[in-house]
């Protein structure tokens, strides 16, 4: 089965995306959590169904989720590598992938 690694700055990601979606709702905030864990197990199974992002670092793709969110990821030999989970409307350019 495939995997889906994520890295400590898409784990930062996720948690701040949680706790200012929790502000308003936390069930609201579990579901988009919920859903971009769920579409990036769906990315591992098909890894290079995302846009390759080579501006932003080598072999880097992006997928834009259900939600307001967007995986920046690197394809493995087992799945996907999350580097980062960035609100769509972020300056994406200027944010580190490490």
């Amino acid at each position: 089965m495939a995997h889906v690694l994520f890295s400590d700055s898409a784990k930062t990601d996720l948690l701040e995306a949680w706790l200012f979606i929790a502000e308003e709702s936390i069930d609201a905030a579990d579901g988009v959590i919920e859903a971009i864990h769920q579409e990036a197990q769906t990315l591992s199974l098909q890894p290079l169904m995302g846009r390759l992002r080579s501006e932003l670092a080598e072999g880097v793709r992006s997928w834009p989720t259900s939600t307001r969110y967007i995986l920046f990821y690197v394809p493995d030999e087992d799945g996907v590598m999350v580097l980062r989970v960035l609100h769509h409307a972020r300056d994406i350019p200027n944010v580190s992938m490490n």
